[in-house]
């Protein structure tokens, strides 16, 4: 449930100008002194010192948005940097990546500390690609392996199912606030609170979004310790919108996690956002190999070989 010390930091979060970075600093401070972010509230000249001339917000209106909170959301875990579940991958790397200080859970929060695989893909991924996700995430719950993915159509879906229906476990990480989220119609006969964890970066009432549906991508990422992109687009279609598998496939590199791309002769047509990923320092990945290569880098963090070193 959201305690107070979650809708005080759902409070700092609506407060203009702090964002990400701010929210980040907060929590560096707190935990040096020992304090809260209820406590912070109650002192809003403390945050001067850590925030210099961005400490000059309505702090009045901030507290009044901490005691106004809807009480639908009261099942929502809101997980903050001090927050003991708060994820320990995403706290590690979030001076690699724009991450969030803030998310909102609903389901098995000890998922976050189980190995974890990301498989993301296209939308409009074809069947020999589903089936492939669907394989791939079977086998990594068979070994214990959580699948963490995005709750889109396609590759998503397919990861998720692939997973819990062969007794696995998944995280979703949806691109919108779970007060508006509905479970897709394929995964609704086999999501529980033990086998399932939703986590969102965005509010328990904000609506899909294109621009939530990229920034999920680096969450996504950033959860995983190895990362599968089955089939991806090009980095950019015609009219230059960035693809989404593509950019998650990037937020791995950057954050050093093995990635892996299908072998782009394994589905037709060929994807040719995989051929481009293999060029930027991916690992080919065949369907047929199945999880092995995915467990064998879990065992051996830092090291994947044939990946190059991009950032």
């Amino acid at each position: 449930m959201n305690t107070l010390e979650g809708r005080a930091w759902q409070a700092l979060a609506a407060a203009k100008g702090l964002g990400a970075r701010g929210l980040w600093r907060i929590a560096d401070h707190l935990r040096l002194e020992g304090r809260t972010a209820s406590w912070l509230l109650r002192n809003p000249g403390k945050a001067r010192a850590v925030l210099g001339p961005a400490a000059d917000t309505d702090w009045n209106g901030v507290a009044a948005q901490e005691a106004e909170r809807d009480g639908a959301e009261r099942e929502i875990v809101v997980l903050h940097p001090l927050h003991p579940a708060f994820p320990r991958r995403i706290r590690e790397r979030h001076e690699a990546l724009p991450l969030p200080a803030l998310l909102y859970a609903a389901g098995s929060l000890p998922l976050l500390e189980r190995p974890a695989v990301a498989v993301v893909g296209r939308r409009d991924a074809g069947s020999a690609a589903l089936a492939a996700a669907g394989d791939l995430a079977a086998r990594l719950a068979a070994a214990g392996v959580s699948v963490v993915s995005g709750h889109a159509a396609g590759i998503d879906a397919a990861a998720h199912a692939g997973a819990l229906g062969n007794g696995g476990t998944t995280i979703m990480v949806p691109a919108e606030g779970l007060g508006r989220y509905r479970a897709r119609p394929e995964l609704r006969g086999l999501m529980t609170d033990a086998n399932a964890l939703l986590l969102s970066p965005f509010p328990p009432q904000a609506s899909w979004t294109a621009f939530q549906a990229m920034a999920r991508n680096k969450v996504v990422a950033a959860l995983a310790d190895a990362m599968v992109v089955v089939v991806s687009g090009a980095e950019r279609d015609a009219s230059g919108r960035m693809s989404g598998s593509f950019d998650a496939a990037l937020a791995a590199l950057k954050l050093g996690i093995p990635l892996f791309a299908g072998s782009p002769s394994s589905f037709s047509p060929v994807p040719a956002g995989n051929e481009e990923l293999l060029r930027r320092g991916a690992v080919a990945w065949e369907p047929r190999q199945g999880a092995a290569p995915l467990l064998e880098a879990l065992k051996r963090p830092g090291f994947v070989k044939g990946q190059k070193k991009l950032f």
